[in-house]
């Protein structure tokens, strides 16, 4: 069903929370998700969830990109 005249489309939260970094997919994906979170207004748990994506994506890259 259409959303009603002059209705304001509610914008839902639906990310995925990123637990882990396995693959190249995966890291694009955590990479989206930190840019999102740096370019918006931060919660607590907002700032929870980038330093824990921080701390993957390191994680990955010392796995995976080479270099010291």
């Amino acid at each position: 069903m259409p959303p009603a005249t002059g209705s304001v489309p509610i914008k839902m939260n639906m990310h995925k929370r990123i637990t882990e970094i396995e693959t190249e997919d995966d890291y694009r994906d955590a990479l989206n998700r930190f840019i999102e979170l740096c370019e918006s207004q931060k919660t607590d748990e907002d700032l929870q969830e980038l330093l824990l994506l921080t701390d993957l994506m390191e994680k990955y890259e010392r796995a995976n990109c080479g270099g010291s």
